[in-house]
């Protein structure tokens, strides 16, 4: 699904979900994209195919709402992801804007 503009967006539910999951995660460490999936996978947030998770990754960093680098680990190089002052944005953005009403309670209500 594209917008006005031409660019791809999230047309899943729970790509969008996902999607503010890896931003909200990545703000608080940087991290490679394994690593990721095996806490979302460990956390049981709707397990996914490496496939899609690493497609959630290049649309949020097209979008510069994250940004990668690479780093050695051994013999291996891993893509370390992290969230950038647009992303964290994005973040404060929807949870003041979109996480209202009855899903505000419910987080509220799980969480206290």
């Amino acid at each position: 699904m594209s917008s006005a503009s031409g660019k791809k967006k999230l047309s899943h539910t729970g790509d969008k979900f996902l999607a503010l999951f890896l931003l909200w995660r990545l703000k608080k460490e940087p991290m490679y994209g394994y690593l990721l999936i095996d806490e979302i996978n460990e956390l049981g947030l709707s397990p996914r195919r490496q496939s899609t998770v690493y497609a959630i990754l290049s649309k949020l960093e097209k979008g510069s709402l994250i940004r990668g680098h690479n780093e050695q680990a051994g013999r291996r190089i891993r893509k370390m992801y992290r969230t950038t002052a647009k992303g964290a944005a994005l973040l404060k953005k929807v949870k003041d804007t979109r996480i209202t009403g009855v899903l505000r309670e419910f987080l509220e209500g799980m969480l206290g």
